[in-house]
């Protein structure tokens, strides 16, 4: 008999932007987003072989999940029923307790077994919850990641008891597996566009996963990992510096990252 062949894995594009989020909070919310991710999706169980990866810019907030299972596991539970004193008669014959318990859990009164408790023994069955895909959950993970955010001060775009978000949410990125996802964030419709920088690039770039997301964002003005940010604005400081015989007091961090959005 073969075994049940492994779920492929998958992975998810998500990106919030909105308008410039001041360079001293991008390091702390892409921490928090990457955080929030992996605990939500650790309680949805779609976190066993998952890496989430976060970057920031100032017009963006992003995402990089890989090794996301197509669905849920199933789970084999065992649900309890009524004591072994009221599910059985005096000659051991099932009572109307017990027929009720297997009616209600949709198996046969003969499948049911006893398990010893705290309480002593009771009717017990088994069942099998059925995964949800990881399409369904990610349509409530995904926006609950970007509430939860915690910033310095913050306001609210949907109403007084709606999300709350430093700034003004423009467009929403979420691609799962090249397709994108069917969701709202704060109002906005998620979709498969992405925008470049303010000046320089399109305001309309489709994207089908990140690679190719990182790669166009780059021919529109932007450079979305921060590192790499910082490493060219100190390869463009040491060329200025060498061509005017200057000298510069050599920075780094948040504000110096923030430059390219």
């Amino acid at each position: 008999m073969k075994s049940p062949a492994k779920l492929r894995a998958i992975e998810l594009l998500f990106e919030i932007g909105c308008e410039e989020i001041p360079a001293g909070m991008l390091p702390k919310a892409e921490e928090d987003l990457r955080l929030n991710l992996e605990k939500l999706l650790a309680a949805e169980n779609l976190s066993a072989d998952t890496t989430v990866e976060t970057f920031s810019a100032p017009r963006r907030l992003t995402a990089w999940v890989r090794g996301l299972p197509v669905k849920q596991a199933d789970v084999e539970l065992e649900v309890t029923g009524p004591p072994k004193s009221v599910a059985y008669d005096a000659v051991g014959a099932p009572t109307r307790a017990a027929l009720s318990f297997a009616d209600k859990q949709r198996v046969e009164v003969s499948s049911l077994y006893l398990v010893q408790t705290a309480k002593g023994e009771y009717l017990a069955t088994k069942q099998v919850k059925v995964g949800r895909t990881t399409e369904q959950m990610l349509t409530a993970v995904l926006p609950r990641a970007v509430h939860d955010l915690t910033w310095p001060r913050s306001m609210t775009w949907t109403g007084l008891e709606g999300p709350r978000f430093i700034r003004p949410i423009r467009w929403v990125v979420a691609v799962l597996d090249g397709k994108p996802l069917r969701l709202e964030v704060a109002g906005v419709a998620a979709g498969n566009a992405t925008r470049g920088h303010r000046f320089l690039g399109s305001s309309a770039i489709r994207v089908r996963h990140f690679l190719d997301y990182e790669k166009k964002l780059h021919a529109n003005g932007v450079i979305i990992r921060p590192a790499r940010r910082r490493e060219k604005i100190a390869r463009e400081l040491e060329a200025f510096v060498k061509r005017g015989n200057l000298s510069h007091a050599r920075r780094s961090g948040p504000r110096e990252a923030g430059r390219l959005s």
